[in-house]
């Protein structure tokens, strides 16, 4: 299937909105449109800002209902400080833009694979993630449900504050059938649809969905690929609540929190705010060292690629650290001599469980989450007008250049897996999905 962002031509150099916006680069692209960066030229310097950009619906049609719907609900959000602000909306014959905050820190999923001052900082991981339960709370209490919440939409602001963004599958509809709506790593098992003939709780379906991110944030995992009974890791979970923490570096507190979130849909009744005055209550989410120590080789493994080259890496593995301090005082130590402490050291065997659901084990985080390809979103009633965001109707233009041809169909590239996350899959006989 050709994506929308893959018919958009290349509009860098072009302007718009009587040649405010001057489009400089593309910033990232989706299922639905383009996102570039642009210099705001009434200001002196100019300000950069984000543009959408999205192939403008035909009018009255069932895909022009959902454009004007993802507009109306960022804008009824826009004023919150956890939701990324839309400036404005303009319209050309041939394309909507959205007009927003841009955000010099990337989204939230690649700070967390490329900074490790976090592994291990409760109160860092407790501040974030009340920035995150904000924006979602804020939103359900506008009776709009995200249904695609994951890291990669949330961006980190210039001040640094967490902000949400991409309303795109959002609906006002509590109950649907919208089944495969979202990314498949943070699905409820109810959203993936195994149950057709009935609607699932789309509030319910974000709780979820948190559940994943903050398991993410504690360990560098994911729980499973998705939450179906043919995903190996997740039949486990099934079969014993425990398995979370016997593979990764959780503490008791967050072990039961994750189990209240991760139930099945007609038990899960845990709110937002009960998530939140769970979290302030726990000493820490993060398993005591020597529990780490005792425990079995998946959880040393994620335990290490987690920490490792963090302050935190020498409570939770001392000898290591003293070996890379040994190595550096002297070249001919012997081995022994590098575990200090009087712990014993995990083997450095490199091996790879079979396929079977007794060896498998939590995966690592995807770089690019998966997107359903064609959504069918019921109707919803919504109150337009809730925000000062400004539309009109502007023609393109480019300064001394001819019009940009409409390019064919650009094939997507993967995006580049770090390097020790590849190395991490490699150990275990991952695929980087």
């Amino acid at each position: 299937m050709t994506l929308a962002s893959e018919t958009i031509p290349s509009l860098v150099g072009f302007t718009i909105c009587k040649s405010r916006y001057k489009f400089t680069r593309v910033l990232g692209s989706g299922s639905s449109g383009l996102i570039f960066l642009a210099d705001d030229r009434t200001t002196s310097p100019p300000t950069e800002v984000a543009v959408k950009c999205m192939i403008k619906a035909q009018s009255n049609t069932r895909q022009d209902f959902l454009q004007q719907q993802e507009i109306e609900f960022h804008q009824a959000m826009s004023h919150h400080p956890n939701v990324v602000t839309l400036h404005q909306v303009l319209e050309e014959s041939s394309y909507l833009f959205l007009v927003m905050d841009y955000c010099k820190r990337g989204d939230f999923f690649n700070y967390l694979m490329h900074n490790k001052h976090y592994r291990g900082d409760d109160t860092w991981i407790k501040l974030v993630f009340a920035q995150i339960l904000d924006a979602i709370e804020a939103c359900h209490k506008k009776g709009i449900y995200h249904r695609d919440i994951k890291p990669e939409n949330f961006l980190v602001g210039n001040d640094g504050r967490l902000v949400l963004t991409d309303f795109g599958l959002a609906t006002t509809n509590l109950w649907t059938k919208t089944f495969g709506a979202g990314s498949a790593l943070y699905m409820s098992p109810e959203c993936i649809g195994f149950d057709a003939h009935k609607a699932y709780n789309a509030r319910s379906n974000d709780i979820w969905a948190v559940g994943v991110i903050l398991l993410s944030m504690v360990t560098g995992h994911n729980p499973w690929n998705q939450a179906s009974p043919m995903d190996h890791c997740y039949h486990q979970y099934r079969q014993d609540i425990n398995f979370l923490q016997r593979h990764l570096p959780i503490s008791d507190g967050a072990n039961t929190l994750l189990q209240q979130i991760f139930r099945r849909e007609y038990v899960r009744n845990i709110t937002l705010s009960d998530i939140r005055a769970r979290i302030e209550e726990l000493d820490t989410l993060y398993m005591d060292p020597e529990l780490v120590w005792r425990g079995g080789f998946h959880l040393k493994s994620a335990a290490r690629s987690y920490f490792g080259g963090s302050s935190r890496m020498k409570y939770y593995f001392p000898w290591v650290a003293e070996e890379k301090r040994v190595r550096h005082e002297s070249l001919d130590g012997d081995g022994l001599r590098l575990y200090a402490m009087g712990s014993t050291p995990t083997s450095d065997t490199r091996c790879s469980p079979s396929s079977t659901v007794e060896s498998a084990g939590p995966y690592t985080p995807e770089m690019r989450a998966q997107q359903v390809s064609d959504v069918d979103v019921p109707p919803a009633e919504f109150e337009p007008g809730l925000s000062s965001a400004e539309t009109c109707v502007e023609e393109l233009s480019c300064d001394g250049a001819q019009p940009v041809p409409a390019q064919p169909p650009r094939k997507s590239e993967p995006a580049a897996v770090p390097a020790f996350l590849r190395r991490f899959m490699d150990r275990f006989a991952l695929d980087a999905r």
